[in-house]
């Protein structure tokens, strides 16, 4: 039994009139917030340049204006354009030579005075909240500041890692002779020498997915590690990769950005590396990049193999999974996921039912469901591999509507 609903404050309903009557507000709340940044830190200076100001007022007037936006079906993340208003700010930053812990700095004192006069305008208008939506509307403004913060920090760190990037003409001759198909060791030795970096002896190439400006950009670049995020696709030259500890720290430099890693090769193959890190960034479905870690591309040779020829993997599915049709899409979606953890697990359905997190008897129960559909061909030697690449394939298509459910590929 959930709690009656605290009455509201005296004053008149936070409605939509009374959300568009703050918005009159923005303004004067962004230049004040700008101007409080600007002066309260110790130690932090603004340039004196209008422009710069106004970087930083801009900023604020569109997250206030988005945050107080009543038509915009709101769940805390923000719009795109305020995303990039701020991440454009923490590139400014980095530009004008300021440390990242100011910029924050200046940002939490301008969400202090943006809030403070936010409210002190929603009083003189005689608005009011009750408890409950007092207490969300707090929750969702933290949520969205905490995203417009991380959003200028990660614009401060791409802006510095390509300032790094184009560190004198020696080190950007050293990453173009490495990243080049026809590359000598002698010519590589001299560029090392003359940008003074120790030439390394195995590297791999990381494609980076410049594509979208929102991800978080590397953490850290280590001082081995040569930047090329300036590049057209944007990419990183890690040596020694297959050294002890060298994969941890691949990751920890990557955090969440969205890379692809390619194998580890001798330093005069590296444009190899590089063509099969960006082949994986185009072909891969971008669930499988989104993960959260760096993909290996050494450890994705099938699926590589598989999304080469959409079409091919496309008719290969509709070949061998045909009876999948006959059920409903989430009992696809399941049936297929246990029949590939049951092919890799070597026909074991305790085996299956601890990778797939569930009980023997449920793995059971559905394999009494999948054996009639497909008949004695499930289990033939020969058939293995086609069903082992189907399975894979239907789970890589990226063209499958929700449930699981695929499109069948046109009549030739």
């Amino acid at each position: 039994m959930t709690a009656p609903e605290s009455p509201p404050l005296p004053g008149r309903p936070l409605d939509e009139h009374a959300v568009r009557s703050l918005r009159e507000s923005v303004p004067h709340i962004a230049a004040t917030a700008a101007d409080a940044a600007r002066t309260r830190i110790p130690g932090y200076r603004w340039a004196r340049r209008t422009a710069d100001r106004d970087l930083l007022r801009g900023a604020i007037a569109l997250a206030l204006s988005g945050f107080l936006d009543p038509s915009a079906d709101w769940s805390g993340e923000p719009r795109p354009a305020v995303l990039e208003a701020f991440r454009d700010l923490g590139e400014a930053e980095a530009a004008e030579g300021r440390a990242p812990d100011d910029l924050q700095a200046a940002l939490t004192v301008a969400t202090g005075v943006a809030a403070e006069h936010l409210t002190r305008q929603a009083l003189r208008r005689g608005l009011a909240l009750t408890p409950r939506h007092g207490g969300t509307a707090v929750q969702k403004g933290l949520a969205y500041t905490d995203r417009l913060r991380r959003a200028a920090a990660a614009g401060h760190l791409s802006a510095t890692a390509r300032g790094a990037a184009q560190g004198g003409p020696e080190q950007r001759r050293l990453i173009d002779l490495i990243l080049s198909p026809h590359c000598e060791i002698r010519a590589l030795r001299e560029a090392a020498a003359r940008a003074s970096r120790p030439l390394p002896r195995t590297v791999a190439v990381i494609a980076v997915d410049g594509r979208r400006r929102d991800a978080a950009p590397p953490r850290f670049l280590p001082e081995d590690v040569l930047n090329g995020l300036h590049l057209k696709v944007p990419c990183l030259v890690f040596p020694d990769p297959e050294g002890p500890g060298r994969r941890a720290a691949l990751e920890a430099m990557l955090g969440d950005q969205p890379a692809v890693v390619g194998p580890a090769v001798a330093v005069t193959r590296a444009a190899l590396s590089l063509r099969l890190a960006r082949r994986g960034l185009d072909l891969l479905p971008p669930a499988m990049l989104a993960a959260g870690t760096p993909v290996h591309v050494s450890e994705h040779i099938p699926a590589l193999l598989l999304v080469q020829n959409h079409d091919l993997a496309q008719r290969l599915v509709d070949r061998k999974l045909a009876p999948l049709r006959r059920l409903r899409p989430a009992q696809q979606d399941r049936l297929a996921k246990t029949l590939l953890a049951y092919f890799e697990c070597g026909f074991n359905a305790s085996t299956t039912a601890a990778r797939l997190h569930t009980h023997p008897q449920t793995v059971r129960n559905r394999l009494r469901l999948l054996e009639p559909l497909f008949g004695p061909e499930l289990y033939a030697p020969a058939s293995a591999l086609d069903y082992l690449m189907a399975l894979h394939a239907w789970q890589l298509l990226t063209d499958r509507p929700e449930g699981g459910a695929w499109k069948r590929p046109p009549n030739t």
